[in-house]
């Protein structure tokens, strides 16, 4: 997903492993560098770390301290630590609940409160006859008519609530919105190139109009939108056997195209592979800058895991030591000059 609710999905899978219940703000700040370092500069990043926790809170992932234990000395305040909800059975859905037919998994599901809400409000609306009855709406609006916030389905689609057998998107009558990719055509070929940025997609462009290769379609990912728009891979023509992408070598860089695959996956579509080739020609010519948080082993492992083996050690260190590399470092006179990249 691009936006907000990208970040919000970044933060809450961080969450997700985190070790302990309580969660301090200041590792908040860490996590939340790492989901979306682009904001580390920006003069929003306070409201913005403000908006992702709040949407949290909505869908039940954190819970908030008292007031008092908030840090007012800057606007918006933050509270000074989170708490992730325990699961407790004696929170979760009532065994004297009458579940409809497709809740019935519900009855002795351990959830926490906020999970019981939702599965409660879900059940509700069943009943009322909605489910098939109705036309399948965007997540967004389902989230509003379910839980009264926009965003909320968001943080919760993915968790353990949904999958087969539970809750699903076809059982809410609900789908993802699909963004469109910004394509265009080089060839008759069947393999899908995807660029995170946009000058660099434009120097592919160039290079690739003279001999294209095994690419047929040219598609500029936009950062995070990659992560939502990866769907509309169904309607690119002609068809895609296969897609490739190209990106930053830093923390975003790595987890976007690995989050698109899942989901490419799970809907059916080619996994989203390293354009191993580029990748290459990008380690031996770009230039690693600093400015990065850095990363824990474990964590660097995670993000170059998605990466061709031979790519993977020396991009872990990438990481670890706060580093980066652009892409734009394969720029349009290395690309018109060399041939090897082509070989993705």
């Amino acid at each position: 997903m691009s936006g907000s609710s990208g970040r919000v999905d970044r933060l809450a899978e961080q969450l997700a492993g985190w070790p302990r219940k309580r969660v301090p703000l200041p590792d908040l700040w860490r996590l939340f560098d790492e989901v979306d370092p682009a904001t580390r500069g920006s003069t929003r990043r306070r409201q913005l770390l403000a908006d992702c926790l709040t949407e949290l809170g909505t869908a039940g992932v954190i819970e908030f301290p008292a007031a008092a234990s908030f840090d007012r000395t800057q606007r918006p305040p933050l509270p000074q630590f989170v708490t992730i909800p325990a699961i407790d059975p004696s929170r979760g859905p009532v065994r004297s609940t009458v579940w409809h037919p497709d809740l019935s998994w519900a009855a002795t599901l351990r959830v926490t409160g906020a999970q019981a809400e939702l599965l409660e409000q879900v059940n509700a609306w069943l009943f009322r006859g909605a489910g098939a009855d109705q036309p399948p709406v965007p997540l967004r609006e389902r989230s509003l008519e379910l839980l009264g916030a926009e965003k909320a389905l968001d943080a919760l689609v993915g968790t353990s609530l949904f999958g087969p057998g539970r809750l699903t998107l076809g059982l809410l009558r609900t789908y993802r919105v699909t963004v469109p990719l910004h394509v265009t055509s080089v060839s008759a070929g069947d393999v899908l190139l995807v660029v995170e940025n946009s000058d660099t997609f434009d120097s592919l462009r160039r290079a690739l109009t003279e001999e294209p290769g095994r690419v047929g379609t040219l598609a500029w990912g936009a950062g995070a939108g990659f992560e939502s728009s990866v769907l509309s891979v169904a309607s690119v023509e002609p068809a895609v056997r296969e897609i490739c992408y190209f990106g930053d070598l830093d923390a975003a860089g790595l987890r976007i195209p690995a989050a698109a695959s899942r989901l490419a996956e799970q809907e059916g579509l080619p996994a989203v592979q390293p354009a191993t080739a580029l990748y290459t020609a990008l380690l031996a010519v770009g230039r690693p800058r600093g400015g990065q948080l850095p990363l824990d082993t474990q964590r660097a492992d995670e993000l170059v895991g998605w990466l061709d083996p031979q790519h993977r050690q020396p991009c872990q260190l990438l990481l670890t030591e706060g580093n980066r590399i652009a892409q734009e470092a394969v720029g349009l006179a290395y690309l018109t000059t060399t041939s090897d990249w082509r070989n993705l």
